[in-house]
Order: C-alpha cells, then sequence, then structure tokens
C-alpha cells in the first residue's frame, strides 16, 4: 500500500491539519466501516455476538502481539489502563516499594496511591529523568510511562530494566504513548507487565486496550477482574464455581466492549501491515522535522512539546489556522501520524514558531 493510499484511507476535516494522535488518532476507514456495520447488525437484531464481535478482539490481541514482539498467549485485552494496573496493584503487600516519577500520569499513579493508603504500600516519587537511578534494593515495582503524554519525553527504557534487573526489581511500563512508533521488542524479556490503550496512537476506538503479562508473572499477579470471559475454557463458564482461570494472559481478560474491538481489530491490522512495510518509520522523521523548525529537541517517539507563553491564546491561533493540537501542562503537544504529510508540518511550524520560547 502506497503512502497516498494509506493517507486516503483518513478523512479528517477539510481544511484541518490533525496533528493530535495523542489525544486521539484517527480512524482508518475500514475501521469506521466495520464499527458501522456493528452498529446497523446490533439495531437489526440480526447480530451473532459469539461469530460476528468476539473473533475481532481474539484478532486484535495476536496483532498487537506481533506489533510488540510478543506471543498472544502473553496479551490481555483491558479497557483502560487503570485497569490494566489492577493485578499488579492487588500483588502488593504493606511495605513494598514502588518508585514512580514525581509527574506520572494519574492512571498509573492513583491505583498505586490508593494501594499505599488502604494497605500501606509504599510509592517512592522521584524526577522522571531519574528512575534508573531510583532503583535500589529497596525497590519491589517500578513503574512508568515509557513516552510521557504531557511533553513526549522518553523514559531510558533500558537503563531502568538494568537497573531493575540488578536489584531484583519488577518493570511496569506505561507504552500508551510509545507503541507503535517506539520499538519495544528488544527490551520486552526485561518488562514484566506493559500496559498500552489503543485510542490513540494505534488508531483504535476508546475502550480497546492491552496488558502484556510475561509469563513468569502469570501464576505472581492475581486475576483480581476474573470473569466469565477469563475463564476456562473460553465460553463455558457462566454460573458457578469453582474458579477456574484462563491458562494464560487471558486469566486477565476484561468482558469487552464489542463495537471497540470491532474496530480495533481493524487498526491493529493495518497498523502491522504498514509495520512490515516500514511505512509508521517515516512518522518518526516527520516529528524529528516539526522538532528540527521549532527548536525542539529531538523526540524518540512521534510527540513533539514546546514552551510557549500563553497557550490557550496559542491553541486558539492554531485552530483558526486549522491547525489541530493539545496543550497539557501549558506547552503545545503536536503528534502526527500516518495521516500527515510533510507539507503540513512545514505549515505548522510556520504558524507556531513565532510563538515558541526557547
Amino acid at each position: 500500500m502506497t503512502t497516498a493510499a494509506i493517507r486516503g484511507l483518513f478523512r479528517p476535516e477539510l481544511g484541518t491539519i490533525y496533528l493530535d494522535a495523542a489525544t486521539y488518532g484517527l480512524p482508518p476507514r475500514p475501521t469506521v466501516e466495520a464499527m458501522a456495520r456493528a452498529l446497523t447488525d446490533w439495531q437489526s437484531g440480526r447480530a451473532d455476538w459469539l461469530r460476528d464481535w468476539e473473533p475481532a478482539a481474539e484478532e486484535a490481541r495476536g496483532f498487537f502481539a506481533q506489533l510488540i514482539g510478543a506471543g498472544s498467549e502473553e496479551i490481555a485485552l483491558v479497557p483502560t489502563v487503570s485497569v490494566g494496573m489492577g493485578p499488579m496493584v492487588a500483588s502488593l503487600r504493606a511495605g513494598d516499594e514502588v518508585v514512580v516519577s514525581n509527574d506520572e500520569f494519574v492512571s498509573v499513579l492513583f491505583p498505586l496511591l490508593v494501594a499505599a493508603e488502604r494497605r500501606g504500600v509504599i510509592v517512592r516519587t522521584v524526577p522522571f529523568a531519574a528512575l534508573a537511578e531510583a532503583v535500589d534494593a529497596r525497590t519491589r515495582w517500578v513503574a512508568f510511562s515509557l513516552v510521557q503524554s504531557q511533553g513526549g519525553r522518553t523514559a531510558p527504557l533500558r537503563a531502568i530494566c538494568q537497573a531493575a534487573r540488578v536489584h531484583g526489581t519488577r518493570v511496569l511500563v506505561d507504552a500508551t504513548h510509545a507503541i507503535p512508533f517506539v520499538d519495544v521488542a528488544a527490551d520486552l524479556p526485561a518488562i514484566d507487565v506493559l500496559l498500552c490503550h489503543g485510542y490513540k496512537h494505534l488508531l483504535s476506538p476508546r475502550g480497546a486496550g492491552f496488558l502484556y503479562v510475561r509469563r513468569d508473572r502469570w501464576d505472581d499477579l492475581p486475576p483480581v477482574a476474573a470473569n466469565w470471559r477469563s475463564a476456562a475454557p473460553l465460553y463455558s463458564r457462566s454460573y458457578g464455581g469453582p474458579l477456574s482461570p484462563a491458562a494464560g494472559a487471558r486469566r486477565f481478560d476484561v468482558s469487552l466492549d464489542w463495537f471497540a474491538w470491532v474496530g480495533a481489530r481493524e487498526s491493529l491490522a493495518l497498523l502491522v501491515e504498514w509495520q512490515r512495510a516500514g511505512v509508521l518509520a517515516p512518522v518518526r522523521d516527520l516529528a524529528r522535522a516539526l522538532a528540527d523548525r521549532l527548536g525542539a529537541e529531538p523526540p524518540q517517539s512521534s510527540i513533539v512539546s514546546v514552551a510557549v507563553d500563553d497557550a490557550a491564546t496559542v491553541l486558539a491561533h492554531l485552530s483558526a489556522a486549522g491547525i489541530r493540537v493539545a496543550a497539557p501542562g501549558g506547552r503545545i503537544r503536536l503528534a502526527p501520524h500516518v495521516y500527515n504529510t510533510a507539507e503540513e508540518i512545514e505549515r505548522a511550524a510556520t504558524v507556531l514558531a513565532p510563538f515558541v520560547t526557547r
């Protein structure tokens, strides 16, 4: 599939330069069409959920596994990052220490703070850049966003994993803003748990997320959201005991938002195809070109963030020019994807550059 053909799958509003995949990614046409069919089938009553909707999630599980270099048996299906945090948090005991960044995203941080408040877990916060150095013999887990949503800073994954290995610490990574533009495959054997929501850079509907659990952690983490879909064998248990969790990471599955997964299946299939074809790498090039034009540090992901004096005013100016971005933490954040062009990047940089404070 050519770059032009790929861009033809997307329909941003006419005259809009959409550079906000870090808020939500735009869905490709097959995703929209699949969801429309599912809604029509639901409306008509002709759908068979087991035939028409459930298999999409299983296919999406396999596609995500391919994207990160894992086995599909190591992937659980979850609706949000905070839900995916559940098994790790439930495994913590009084006195266990978890190291996190002092500006960590709350869907990772808040479940840990609840465990600190209710069960005596120790949550030690440190600067994002100091995560690797902060891991020591006291640290049970280190939990962090691989790429920060507020500014695009990327954690030193390998250094953190190396420190964790030295001290016997376990590693939890929120890779929502990393996948599919940051390659984690080489470091995956050193990661115990990885989370990723699909509605941003994976171009999927909100409600379709993934939980990677390394196979030697399956029995260590309790399946606190155990339900009919996480039982073994699949689709065999709806009533009564005993507890019969699935053998692999599927034991951590949460009952599905069918329509989200119908859409996610289409988006993930395309992303796997584009990854193999080398189409995703140029998005990083767009981000680097944008950073260079704005005088920002070269990003290690697809996110570029710059400081401005008045974010609300700059957002309004960009919006008037047809450029869609965001401003978390008072900084302008831009996140291109496969639907963006070099000309759009140049246009956005030209409009934004006069407002950037260096």
